[in-house]
């Protein structure tokens, strides 16, 4: 049985029409299940965690790639199954599995082709896309196998990658970065400067790769706490053992997924 979990801002009432032509699509594929929607009363890990209890094995979660990436912690720990129905805007996740969007995504769900992705795990947290430090990187130095790694001065960003799906453009470095080889990415970028007519309409510098070092563990550690994002939605602080996952996730991906389908 699948279980639906919809994201908040689907409460937004243009998207009625869309979520209306999703479930005739799913009905027309009987691939039905229980449908619910988050709230403030529980959080997307004890609705999850509760309905996989009550033997769901299936979680679909419709939404963008915040919604995915939130829902992989508790989804592989249940040992589910994750799949999306992608809404909106923020969807490169969904894209580079080769899900379309909206009702087109039915279809994908009723052929249910599987992949198995590993993943990334600091503690008891496991993330599937990036672990991103971009706040005082001088001040961090990096032990991978014996060696200390420390960022040279314009590097900008810091980071593990278990997979690039998260973004919209996978290219260079990116290309040879896979969520399927049994090792994480430790990614150091820096940021290239605004010129032209661009510097006054992008505040955000755009970010280079200036080097990769493929492991499976790395510690991390500064001389004051400093903020980590996990996936982009969960925030933990230096110092950190991040390795490769312990466990694997298991997910629904179209035909052309940049990823192998089993």
């Amino acid at each position: 049985m699948y279980y639906y979990l919809y994201d908040n801002f689907l409460n937004d009432r243009k998207y009625e029409k869309v979520l209306d032509r999703i479930k005739a699509g799913l009905l027309d594929l009987d691939i039905q299940g229980k449908h619910e929607r988050l709230s403030l009363l529980k959080s997307m890990d004890t609705l999850i965690s509760d309905e996989i209890k009550r033997g769901i094995k299936t979680v679909i979660v419709v939404g963008n790639d915040n919604t995915f990436l939130k829902a992989v912690d508790a989804v592989v720990k249940g040992g589910a199954t994750l799949g999306i129905i992608p809404i909106g805007e923020e969807n490169s996740i969904a894209d580079n599995l080769g899900v379309p969007h909206e009702e087109r995504a039915c279809e994908v769900l009723a052929a249910r082709k599987i992949v198995d992705f590993d993943l990334g795990q600091v503690g008891e947290n496991f993330f599937f896309s990036t672990l991103k430090i971009s706040k005082n990187i001088d001040r961090l130095t990096i032990n991978h196998q014996g060696y200390r790694v420390t960022p040279r001065g314009q590097c900008s960003e810091v980071a593990v990658y278990n997979a690039p799906l998260a973004e919209k453009k996978i290219e260079g470095l990116l290309e040879n970065i896979s969520a399927q080889d049994g090792k994480l990415d430790l990614v150091f970028k820096s940021s290239l400067p605004n010129t032209g007519w661009n510097k006054y309409f992008t505040k955000e510098k755009e970010k280079v790769i200036d080097s990769v070092i493929q492991g499976v563990n790395f510690e991390i550690k500064s001389f004051e706490y400093l903020p980590v994002m996990l996936d982009d939605y969960k925030v933990i602080k230096t110092p950190i053992a991040v390795k490769l996952g312990n466990k694997k996730i298991r997910v629904i991906v179209g035909k052309s997924s940049h990823a192998h389908i089993n």
